[in-house]
């Protein structure tokens, strides 16, 4: 075959072609998969407030054109020879973070800062360099985090993807991928939020009220939820918030300190936005920690009071994929699931077919969604 790429089938996604215009969906074909590639018939997939981000153009490094989506979930259908961990008819679900085992950070444990997989994600290529997408001009397409899972089918490294050892709909599992990964983790990994203690998230997507449900795992006291959208406060009590604040109708900072007294022990922003990260901070108490996992716009800054910083000796950190061992973590939050310890089904809003991504935008913008899944098939 003289070392030329073979189509081996074709697929339909949705592509980033501008950043700051809507997304076009077009017929693409796929290029065969090397040797440690997978290929998976995507039957849902997450649209997480990153892939807006993406489409806005905050991440201004990375090329384009691009297929964006890394919540994805769906069956193998062709491996390479060298595949060991998923076959044929596999039920699976993308993990954006193909951890390589082999650089200092996998070595110490945080697979989450692979820099071998970041190197991928910031040249939105497989872990390989390669791209495998190509619109029917013959130009190349590149893959958003590594997975590229706005699409019908798509090419994967099997470290992208995880088998599924449960029993549960592939609509609902596509959203452990990024958004409970992310959130849950951000609580019991990042922050390590201690029994008995405040919670306040801001914002209440699907990766707030996946922060929200995992205070309520850590056994926080108080969870204060806060948001501008009254929808979203309601649903955010069944994922185990005890207190709501609607940032449009009230002074959080106020609210909060009639909730706890000074402040809370825990302060989450998963909004993506300056104003909300510097909110965060102001919600801590003395001796707080705030946790920072919303995604702003590259070159935006936080202003910090450097004095209060210092006298109330507050923690402020940064929170990258929830912290997480993805394999391992994903795994445990499928047990809490099937044990009814972790809520998936009620994080599913809306499902929209692979032609309404835009919908699905502005929805999530507008705030009628916590999470919406693309059916692309």
């Amino acid at each position: 075959m003289l070392g030329i790429p073979i189509v081996v089938l074709e697929s339909r996604a949705a592509i980033i072609r501008r950043y700051g215009s809507p997304l076009v969906v077009e017929d693409v074909e796929l290029i065969d998969p090397d040797a440690d590639e997978v290929v998976v018939k995507i039957e849902a997939s997450g649209v997480c407030h990153s892939d807006l981000s993406l489409a806005r153009g905050y991440y201004p490094d990375i090329p384009i054109p691009i297929v964006p989506g890394h919540e994805g979930a769906g069956v193998v259908v062709d491996v390479g020879e060298k595949v060991e961990t998923v076959k044929k008819g596999d039920r699976v679900f993308t993990i954006w973070m193909p951890s390589c085992y082999n650089c200092e950070y996998c070595l110490s444990g945080r697979f989450h800062l692979c820099q071998n997989a970041l190197k991928a994600i910031i040249g939105a290529t497989l872990p390989s360099g390669k791209l495998k997408v190509r619109d029917k001009q013959g130009g190349l397409i590149h893959h958003f985090t590594s997975t590229a899972a706005l699409s019908s089918y798509m090419v994967l490294h099997e470290k992208n993807l995880q088998k599924l050892t449960v029993d549960i709909p592939l609509d609902k599992v596509a959203i452990l991928g990024c958004a409970v990964l992310t959130g849950v983790g951000a609580v019991l990994n990042t922050a390590k939020v201690r029994e008995g203690s405040s919670v306040a998230v801001i914002g209440l997507g699907g990766v707030g009220m996946n922060i929200v449900q995992g205070a309520r795992l850590a056994g926080a006291e108080k969870i204060i939820a806060i948001d501008l959208y009254d929808s979203k406060l309601e649903w955010a009590a069944k994922f185990g918030a005890t207190h709501f604040i609607n940032a449009s109708k009230e002074d959080p900072v106020e609210a909060v300190r009639k909730i706890t007294g000074d402040g809370v022990d825990y302060s989450f922003e998963a909004a993506g936005s300056v104003k909300a990260m510097e909110l965060a901070y102001r919600l801590a108490r003395r001796g707080g920690i705030i946790t920072i996992v919303g995604v702003e716009r590259g070159g935006v800054e936080i202003r910090i009071p450097a004095l209060d910083l210092h006298m109330n000796e507050k923690t402020i950190k940064g929170c990258y994929y929830g912290s997480s061992s993805p394999r391992l973590d994903s795994l445990k939050y499928l047990r809490l699931y099937k044990a009814g310890k972790l809520l998936l089904d009620e994080l599913v809003t809306k499902t929209y077919r692979l032609e309404e991504i835009n919908e699905v935008f502005k929805d999530m913008e507008e705030g009628r969604i916590i999470r919406g899944v693309v059916t692309p098939s």
